[in-house]
């Protein structure tokens, strides 16, 4: 695809001072990019008359020894696309791509909270409300997916968390569109939902993403299905929520607990040929060890699904959403309760019963940031 994407751009001066440009301050910093707090001359301020905070993702320069300057260029503008065309509660709002000099910006919006690693190490989370964190995490997730749109580096440092306790996937630098036209060539419009019919786009051998939360295949270096990739990685994210970190620092042989992991998945594949992980059947037995040391069948059953080692057998995020959403009152299961309410509670008939997580930790105040 050699067609230049079709986006807006302006200039960073028009909507932040050079007041606000010099006393940003930085929140985020990551090998593309550093994030930075900016407040704004052109939104409209709160009730207390405050101007609005915006988080600001600004590039670091083109190296001419990297690539191009197109290819650079291109690349920014394919990350804005497809964020500024996700509308859903849980994926961080793309206002604006603005350039200043030389330099790229991304305008987002500011989620007070921090990132869901800063969160997880507090230590503080119920395990309800670590069940709500990964119930919003995979509705993004599904209507990513929906939409033929693939992040491919969810990790707990790519996630945040705003005042209100909803959570909100970020940074699209490494998300593929494997279905579909790229919303950068329709004008960045709001992705439609793909017709299951539609050809997949498979992604070529090579490593992206962490590692922690890297799927077996890609660091086999095989040719790839993106959506298979994010499901072992919201696997992962929902293991880091339950236990304060990942079960493992890679997916290699020569790591010890991924070693166990394989070990038990290859004795399980022996007795059970057909390799299909059911909502209530038998599991590798590692499910029930240490390392995986989930509370209840169904939890086990859904997150050894995901992290099937065989991608053409492994769970689909819309398998995983059955689970959470599951009302079953003779086998006493019922859904994973959700303080997060906004676009999926319109018929009143299956609307769940709000709960009040904040998923907050007890120090957090909401601060004056200039």
């Amino acid at each position: 695809m050699n067609a230049d994407f079709i986006v807006d751009e302006c200039k960073l001066e028009e909507h932040f001072t050079k007041v606000s440009r010099l006393s940003k301050k930085k929140i985020g910093q990551g090998g593309a990019a550093a994030v930075q707090l900016m407040n704004s001359k052109t939104a409209d301020a709160d009730h207390q008359g405050n101007k609005h905070v915006y988080a600001v993702k600004e590039f670091r320069a083109w190296d001419d020894r990297e690539e191009t300057e197109q290819e650079y260029i291109r690349k920014i503008k394919s990350e804005y696309a497809i964020a500024r065309s996700c509308e859903h509660p849980n994926i961080v709002r793309t206002f604006r791509l603005c350039t200043s000099g030389s330099e790229w910006f991304h305008v987002m919006d500011y989620c007070e909270a921090g990132d869901l690693c800063d969160l997880i190490n507090k230590q503080y989370m119920t395990q309800e409300d670590r069940n709500c964190m990964f119930k919003q995490l995979i509705r993004g997730v599904d209507y990513l997916h929906s939409r033929g749109i693939a992040h491919r580096d969810l990790k707990s440092e790519n996630i945040v968390v705003n005042a209100d306790g909803c959570l909100k996937i970020a940074d699209f630098g490494t998300s593929e569109v494997f279905c579909g036209q790229h919303p950068g060539l329709r004008r960045c419009r709001r992705p439609s939902i793909i017709d299951q019919e539609q050809e997949i786009h498979l992604c070529k051998p090579g490593q992206i993403g962490s590692r922690p939360y890297m799927a077996p295949e890609i660091m086999d270096r095989q040719e790839y299905d993106p959506r298979c990739v994010d499901v072992w990685s919201c696997a992962i994210l929902y293991l880091s929520l339950c236990f304060v970190g990942t079960p493992w620092d890679g997916p290699t042989a020569d790591t010890k607990n991924y070693h166990a992991f394989t070990t038990s998945w290859d004795e399980w594949l022996a007795e059970h040929p057909d390799g299909e992980i059911k909502k209530e059947g038998s599991l590798p037995s590692i499910a029930k060890g240490k390392l995986f040391g989930l509370t209840t069948p169904h939890a086990r059953n859904m997150i050894m699904g995901m992290l099937h080692p065989d991608p053409k057998h492994r769970w689909t995020i819309k398998m995983a959403m059955e689970i959470v959403n599951e009302r079953d009152n003779y086998r006493g299961v019922d859904p994973w309760p959700c303080c997060q309410q906004e676009g999926y509670s319109d018929d009143i008939r299956t609307r769940e019963k709000k709960v009040m997580h904040k998923h907050l930790p007890p120090d957090f105040k909401k601060k004056k940031i200039f």
